[in-house]
């Protein structure tokens, strides 16, 4: 249900809208009709119309998963924490952002700055002053050409967790040679008719 709410930042527009809520006597009802259990299915009919995957997270690895039943043959996917990031496009920004405040000199304003978390008041001053004397460097830099940036990064982890579902359910690009190989000959002619 929309809920006659919109925001915007300048850059995005966000709409607001409530999902229904179900009531506990309704979703009980749901439950009671179906009565499916373990025993309703064989091990051969799991075999011909189900794909079984048993999931297991990780510090480093957002998931492994086994996939199929087989006890000697079966796939393994996994999708790593660098991957998720380096799907979500933070890697890349980040290298961006670092390369840009080198050339106009924040990384050095930055890594000089005093530490703010002190129960000293000479040391709070000092990050004050230090922060005040820089400040027109610091919004001149952070102003309002990084929004597309935020942006892009909002819209790459709304995207990397679909990207993630179909590499567990597909195979994705990772583990299917065919796609794989088209993404590379795509590339290559799109080079080429830069170069031309």
């Amino acid at each position: 249900l929309f809920g006659n709410i919109v925001k915007s930042d300048g850059f995005c527009i966000d709409f607001i809208f409530y999902k229904r809520t179900v009531d506990e006597n309704e979703d009980e009802s749901l439950i009671r009709n179906h009565d499916l259990g373990i025993n309703d299915f064989s091990m051969e009919e799991v075999a011909q119309l189900y794909r079984p995957s048993f999931l297991d997270p990780g510090r480093k690895t957002v998931y492994t998963a086994a996939m199929g039943l087989d006890q000697n043959q079966h796939e393994i996917r996994r999708c790593t924490t660098k991957e998720y990031y380096h799907l979500t496009g933070s890697t890349v920004y980040a290298k961006k952002l670092q390369q840009e405040k080198d050339a106009a000199g924040i990384t050095a304003i930055e890594s000089a700055t005093p530490i703010s978390k002190t129960a000293r008041n000479i040391s709070f001053l000092r990050f004050a002053d230090h922060l005040l004397s820089n400040m027109d460097r610091l919004f001149a830099f952070y102003g309002f050409r990084t929004a597309k940036h935020r942006f892009n990064l909002y819209q790459g982890k709304q995207r990397a967790p679909e990207m993630m579902v179909n590499m567990l359910l597909n195979g994705g690009a990772k583990y299917n040679r065919k796609i794989r190989f088209k993404k590379k000959n795509k590339k290559g002619k799109r080079r080429n008719k830069k170069k031309k």
